[in-house]
């Protein structure tokens, strides 16, 4: 009666193998039993727990698709319902003692020495050179069963030089799911440390996270990514210990896996976990494809101040355009900062914070103050560490948009470039100065490096497009707004940018309806309808009159709004907000100064006096 069960309950779940969502529940419904019921049935009859008892199945078949078919690990893991190909691999290699690769890899040998016996029987000639031929791949395969039982890690001798890598989103799976900010944290710092390397191009947090929970291919991720490597890895906690589990992936011509291990460490120290893990990663990563390591930067840091940190900087990385989001994420860094006030990296995430929020404040004066409490935090890093990157980003960010010391600005962000050069936030900080001095070109070509870093970025790709747009470049800039649009359909910026263009060729039609979807995304209901029932010009003085008020207040922002004057061609008005913009030190003026909206005004000697005192460069 019991074999009878078994084979009922496998059948259930080989007709459902590729659902990762089938568990204990849905093997329940589908037995007719309760939860409870099945849960205490298949425990005493095979001693295991239900969930373990499914997983073993998933596997086992997962070693016939690995013996019997060409698919790739991460192929074969989503076939058998794992929606993570490293989660798959811990347990492949946690239940069988190898990774699926090296699995199907000591079974081809061992088919090869098979058929080595085979001839040596009907060519006895060459009998004692296949028999050392087959001793030989006895031995590769021992001791390579030997490496991973005893250490998790391979390298490869390959001579393949790689030149791009993206470390994937780690996935979370500690006990109660609740370590997605210090799985967010390792992911984000293995990148910078990796970053750090200028022979090879590591892209972005940003773009990486893209494919944060997706079931997704290696090869897919890697085509879209224009990366010929890919680090996949996990967070597990079991009882009072972190475990990391690592594989670096080559996905083309065929996925194979050059390098894989494991960390642990005490829950109660996620600093050593994040310093130890990062750095030895970078480290075994640099071995493996040949690139020299840089020395990596350690920091004494209280446990429980590093961990508001991680929070914190977890939020703004994820919520940048939610308020109480980011007023939450200032609560645990401000929290971190009074536990322990020596600690660098807090004070340029707290600065970063402040400026995201300054997009969402429509109050002039608050955002001053904004302002000015980031420059001070950003100080305060550069006090107790001068060798953070992205330290000098931001300070260069702040220096140019409060100081206007545009030469200040394009050193720091030099100095932050050589420190890591592949940081996509310096290139766009050096993007911006050229655009400030008038040199369009160069600046394309850095907002195209540091779209190459973050490619799946649609704010990166937005301010190609906006290069292209300041340089008169129509056709390109529409072509670049449409890409970006077309991954991030309801990408606010692309929206309006794109319409700007539409207007600059005449195209009030095209402008029109990226503006109305626009108001629909921001939620502007009668804004959305003008656009249906009344003329361009009256839609575009009902949103003036809107933005102007306090309540509803469609925008805050002088330099949108004198530029909305300036396509109804009320000049003075423009002037009246450009002026309000440079007394607030709006950071969007000097880039928008050199926009083709405000061509007209420059026979405009006031225009020009408040160009010239920005500092911004307008070619003749």
């Amino acid at each position: 009666m019991s074999e009878i069960f078994i084979h009922k309950i496998e059948e259930i779940i080989l007709s459902d193998l590729e659902n990762e969502k089938f568990g204990v529940s849905e093997l329940a419904a589908e037995m007719g039993l309760s939860r409870s019921q099945i849960l205490r049935k298949i425990k005493s009859i095979t001693g295991r727990s239900a969930n373990r008892f499914i997983r073993e199945i998933r596997l086992k078949e997962a070693k016939k698709f690995i013996l019997n078919t060409d698919l790739t690990a991460s192929e074969i893991a989503y076939k058998v319902g794992f929606n993570s190909p490293s989660y798959f691999n811990k347990c492949f290699l946690d239940h069988f003692g190898v990774t699926p690769g090296e699995f199907k890899k000591s079974h081809e040998s061992i088919q090869l020495n098979e058929t080595i016996e085979s001839k040596t029987k009907v060519q006895k000639e060459v009998k004692s050179k296949w028999t050392w031929i087959s001793a030989l791949f006895i031995i590769i395969i021992f001791g390579s069963f030997y490496s991973l039982k005893n250490n998790f890690t391979f390298t490869s001798n390959d001579k393949t030089q790689y030149s791009s890598i993206a470390i994937l989103p780690m996935e979370d799976y500690s006990e109660n799911n609740d370590k997605g900010y210090l799985a967010d944290g390792l992911t984000e710092a293995i990148t910078l440390e990796l970053s750090k390397n200028e022979a090879i191009r590591v892209i972005s947090r940003s773009s990486a996270m893209k494919f944060k929970g997706k079931k997704s291919l290696a090869s897919d991720m890697a085509n879209e990514l224009k990366v010929d490597l890919l680090l996949e890895s996990s967070l597990f906690t079991d009882n009072n210990e972190l475990r990391v589990v690592v594989q670096l992936i080559e996905p083309f011509p065929k996925e194979k896996h050059i390098w894989a291990n494991s960390y642990h460490q005490s829950t109660s120290n996620a600093l050593q976990l994040v310093s130890y893990v990062s750095n030895e990663i970078a480290k075994e990563i640099c071995s493996a494809v040949k690139l020299k390591s840089k020395e990596p930067k350690n920091y004494n840091v209280d446990p429980e101040a590093f961990d508001l940190y991680l929070k914190g900087r977890h939020i703004w990385n994820n919520q940048k355009t939610r308020y109480a989001s980011l007023k939450n994420a200032q609560e645990y860094l401000n929290a971190s900062i009074k536990i322990d006030p020596n600690f660098a990296p807090v004070y340029v995430t707290l600065a970063e914070t402040l400026i995201s929020l300054n997009i969402l404040i429509g109050d002039n004066e608050e955002r001053l103050i904004n302002r000015e409490n980031a420059r001070k935090a950003i100080d305060k890093a550069f006090e107790l560490d001068q060798t953070l990157a992205e330290a000098y980003f931001t300070k260069a960010n702040l220096i140019g948009k409060l100081d206007w010391d545009w030469e200040r600005m394009k050193t720091l962000a030099e100095k932050g470039l050589m420190l890591d050069p592949n940081n996509s936030y310096g290139h766009h900080v050096l993007s911006s100065y050229y655009v400030v001095k008038g040199n369009y070109q160069k600046a394309i070509d850095e907002a195209l490096t540091a779209e190459s870093f973050d490619p799946l970025n649609p704010a990166t790709g937005n301010f190609v497009a906006e290069c292209y747009y300041i340089a008169n470049q129509y056709d390109r800039s529409i072509k670049k707004y449409k890409e970006v649009l077309e991954f991030n359909p309801d990408f606010g910026y692309a929206l309006n940018g794109i319409g700007y263009v539409y207007l600059q060729i005449e195209n009030r039609e095209k402008a029109m309806a990226s503006w109305k979807k626009l108001q629909n995304i921001m939620g502007n209901e009668k804004l959305e309808m003008c656009y249906d029932i009344s003329d361009f010009e009256y839609c575009l003085n009902y949103y003036l009159e809107s933005a102007k008020m306090n309540k509803p207040r469609f925008c805050s922002n002088p330099t949108v709004i004198s530029s909305v004057h300036m396509i109804l061609g009320q000049t003075s008005s423009a002037m009246e907000y450009i002026k309000i913009a440079f007394k607030y030190k709006n950071e969007d003026l000097p880039i928008m100064l050199a926009y083709p909206d405000f061509n007209s005004l420059h026979n405009n000697p006031e225009f020009l006096e408040m160009v010239q005192k920005v500092g911004v460069v307008i070619p003749n």
